[in-house]
Parts: structure tokens; sequence; C-alpha cells
């Protein structure tokens, strides 16, 4: 790194006072990652990680990281499949186990087998990803389907109408079906944003209709539906929609978005766990709005049950309860299914061949079967009573690939899964530069990358990819008529929304030299 490097970084922070625009990552230099890997290994070796696990974090955080660079970064569907699987699993826990002081194969039964797992497993990624890059597509087949700019608010309230009130519509053989693919909600938010943010240059991101859209979206299919995710993905919309778009962000937005985040996790995802047991039931909602009415009892309950359930299966990372945090990393039960499975339990394939099977619809193949595979494997490592069938937990693609062939499972086995999602996603959407779609793949992914086991990659050729299209050809042909009932068609004018209008401030800016004009 050369001088000019740390003068660039100091004077964007200086820039931030007033504001700086950030977008989605494309790449992150390992140059800067090398140094915060050897502090952060000094650290551990200081707090007493065992060498050879502090090694394999670090490892798996490099492969990972150049990984995603290879994969072109968070604007292909592919990247963000990387980016959330090794955030979620054991990035994000591992920098909080460092920060908290506490050893990073502590509270593990056996943390450096399984960090070795977690590494097999990113080079099977780094090799699909490395693949990936060269034979998938070079613009994605949705891209045609672009939205008008001057639309695109008709698209994005024509699909908060459908995805509220589309199950009127829909037949009642599919209405389930319809459910389960309801991400127009989602990308009205997402819309509203993104066309806000670059019509405003990134300064302005909500309208009045859009915080009416996102109250109703994170109270209705969150709060009273005891959803974590119904709750969080209303936000997550709209910030992936800032942030392609180009958001402007300051020192006073960053410590009100990150303040606002920790207080809605905390007093939010209580609700949805303590409310699980409500699910079904008449007085539901009811339940929900007294939930939500007594935030710090419910916090208080939630806690006595984390406690207690940690206390009796003994299934964490932490030394003490984190909340989401704990919520948020799956290598603790990763690390219990990885030591069941070298005691000689095992599924085989069996696993893999029932997300084949799900892939085809269900009203195709009568009296199709469900597993809950999650389910299972915490029955198999005691997490959950003898009688709990409905509870999920969630595994890691790693955790589950190596319960089912040993390292097998986690590379020959994984990597052409990995490699067969990557290139079709990567070429049905392209990147968020040749369409609007790829960004959903991203939502998605943020949920499903780290916690779907393997299910997600045939997940996403499937039921992803069929809600993309649905989305795709909807908004095209039939959501800005359905918008266009209530609101005009906007002044804006400009590109298609699939074109990379904006170009990034340079790190500082330059002072034009004056000319002379010689006679």
């Amino acid at each position: 790194m050369t001088v000019g490097h740390y003068a660039g970084v100091l004077l964007d922070l200086r820039q931030m006072k007033r504001n700086i625009k950030i977008k989605l990552p494309e790449r992150i230099p390992l140059e800067y990652v090398f140094p915060v890997l050897g502090f952060l290994f000094a650290v551990q070796m200081l707090e007493g990680t065992k060498v050879y696990t502090s090694a394999a974090y670090c490892a798996f955080i490099i492969v990972m990281v150049d990984a995603f660079n290879v994969s072109g970064g968070m604007i292909y569907p592919s990247g963000g499949y990387i980016f959330f699987c090794g955030f979620l699993t054991v990035i994000l826990g591992g920098l909080a186990k460092v920060a908290l002081g506490e050893p990073l194969d502590s509270n593990l039964i056996d943390g450096q087998k399984s960090m070795l797992v977690y590494l097999a497993g990113a080079c099977s990624i780094w090799v699909a990803a490395r693949i990936n890059a060269r034979v998938r597509r070079k613009k994605g087949l949705l891209a045609p389907l672009q939205i008008p700019p001057n639309r695109i608010e008709q698209v994005a309230l024509g699909a908060a109408i459908f995805g509220q009130f589309g199950w009127m519509i829909v037949p009642t053989a599919y209405v389930s079906t319809f459910v389960q693919m309801n991400v127009f909600p989602a990308l009205a938010l997402f819309l509203f944003a993104y066309g806000k943010a670059r019509e405003t240059d990134g300064y302005r991101t909500f309208t009045v209709l859009s915080f009416v859209i996102w109250a109703w979206s994170t109270t209705v299919w969150g709060i009273l539906g005891f959803s974590k995710e119904g709750m969080f993905r209303p936000s997550q919309a709209w910030a992936l929609g800032a942030l392609i778009a180009g958001y402007r962000l300051t020192w006073t937005r960053a410590l009100m978005i990150g303040g606002t985040a920790i207080v809605a996790a905390s007093l939010l995802t209580p609700i949805a766990q303590m409310g699980r047991m409500y699910r079904g039931e008449t007085n539901a909602s009811e339940m929900a709005w007294d939930l939500l009415s007594h935030p710090l009892r419910t916090r208080e309950q939630y806690q006595q049950k984390v406690e207690s359930v940690l206390g009796r299966n003994g299934y964490h990372w932490f030394d003490h309860n984190q909340g989401l945090l704990d919520r948020l990393t799956v290598l603790p039960i990763d690390d219990a299914l990885i030591h069941l499975t070298d005691q000689g339990h095992s599924p085989g394939l069996f696993p893999i061949g029932t997300y084949v099977l799900n892939m085809i619809p269900r009203y195709l193949v009568k009296d199709k079967p469900v597993w809950h595979w999650g389910n299972r494997y915490a029955h198999e490592i005691g997490l959950l009573g003898k009688d709990d069938d409905t509870t999920g937990v969630s595994f890691s693609p790693f955790g589950e690939g190596y319960h089912c062939a040993q390292w097998w499972g986690v590379t020959a086995i994984s990597m052409p899964i990995y490699l067969m999602m990557f290139v079709f996603c990567d070429s049905l959407t392209g990147s968020t530069r040749d369409s609007v779609w790829a960004s959903i793949y991203v939502l998605l992914f943020g949920h499903s990358a780290a916690e779907g086991v393997l299910g997600t990659p045939f997940a996403a050729i499937s039921t992803y990819a069929f809600m993309i299209i649905f989305a795709a050809f909807l908004s095209r042909y039939f959501l800005p008529l359905v918008g266009g009932l209530m609101l005009p068609p906007s002044k804006q004018r400009g590109t298609p929304v699939n074109e990379n209008h904006w170009r990034p401030a340079p790190a500082y800016p330059l002072r034009p030299v004056p000319r002379t004009i010689k006679e």
C-alpha cells in the first residue's frame, strides 16, 4: 500500500463529514485484508485461541474474499451468495468473539475440525466462482425486460398492491404457492428507494407513500406473522435499492441507521421468537400487539428462555447470550453436527436427492413428501424436544455437506452444486448493471445463503428463478397498469433502470487548471 492509498482513505473520511456516495461493493482489496487479518491473528493468540483454529479462520476469510472478487462482487447473484454465506456463517461471529475477548474455539466441541471443514467448503466455492466467471453469460437473459425510468413509481405501487391483494385473483389451488413466492412488497420498496435515490442523486430515499408501505409490510408480514424475515426484509430491500442507486452517507445518517438497526434487532427479534407459540391461533394478532406494546417484558422473557435452552443443550458460541448475534452465526450447531458425523451418524446423499425432487412443483407431483432437514438435524444433535416437529433450525451448507459425505460432501459433491447455481443465476439476471432482477437474488440470499443448507442452490435455480421471471414479466407488462390507476407517469427522464447511471466520486476533488487562450 502506498502513501497515496492512505491519503485517499483519510480524504474520504474527511469528505464524509459532508457526504460520500456509497454503493454495493464490487471488490474487497486483499492488500487491505492481510494487515487486518494479521492483527486479528495476533489478538486471537493473546486471547487463547489455538494456532490452527485461528489460521483456518484467517485462511477462510482470504479464500472467500478472493472468490467474492472473482465473481464480480455483490452486484452479481454469485457474489451476493458468497458474501452472505461467508459473513453470516463464521466471519461476523469471529469478529464478535475477538471484540468480547473470548477465544475463537471456546464453547465448541472441536473448533479446529469445524474451521477446517469451513475452509474446505470455502475452497469449493472459490473453484466454482473461478469457473463461473469464465463461462457465465456476459449479459443476463432478463436484461431486455427493463422498467422505463418514468414508470418506476407506477411499477412500485403496482407491486405493493399486487403483493397485498394478489392472492384474491390467483386460483385457489395456487394461493399457497403465491404466498410462498410473494416477493412483490420487497420489490415495491426496492424500486421506491432506487427511484428516489436516483432522482435526488442519493440524498433521499423515502417518500410518504413508500414509508406507509414499509410500515405496513413490517407490521403485517413481520410482527403479526411472528417472522424475523418479514420484519427485516422491507428494510433490507430499502437499503439494497439505495445502495444500487448510490446513497449519500454522512456520519449523522450512519449513526442514525446503526442505532435504529440495533434497537430494532433488540426489540423485534424477541417478538418473533416468543410469538411462535401463538402462530395459527385465533388470538395471534392480539398476542402480537401485546408483545409489541411491552417490549422490555418481552425481551426479558426471551432472555430467560434462551438461557434455559443454553443451559439444557449447551450449543452456544459466546459465553453469554448475545441476542440477535447468536442467531446470525451457525458455527456452534454446525460444530455439533460435524462431531455427530465423525461418530458414524450420516444420512448419506439422500437429503441432496430430496432437494432435487423439491425442484418439481407440488401440483405436478401428488402427495410429494416434505422433508425439514434442519429440524431433523436439530433432533439428531439433541437441540429440540422429542415432539417438536415445527421449529426451523438453520445449518450452513458446509455443515450439511460434511454430514452427508464428510470431506467428499464438502468438496467434490458441493462444488458442482455451487457452480450450477452461480452459472444459472448470473446468466439469468446478469449484474445489477444489467437489470434490477439481480438484486432480488441478492436480497433472497441475504437470508438463505448461510442458513439454507445445500437446499438453497437448488431453490435458486427453481423457486427463486420462477419468482424472479414472474416478477420481471409482471413489472414490464402488468404492474405499470395497476400502479397507473393511482399515479401518473413521473417526469423523470434518463437511462433505463438497468444501466449503471452513476459515476463514483474520486477519492479527493481535483481543481481544474485554468486554461489560457493564445492568439
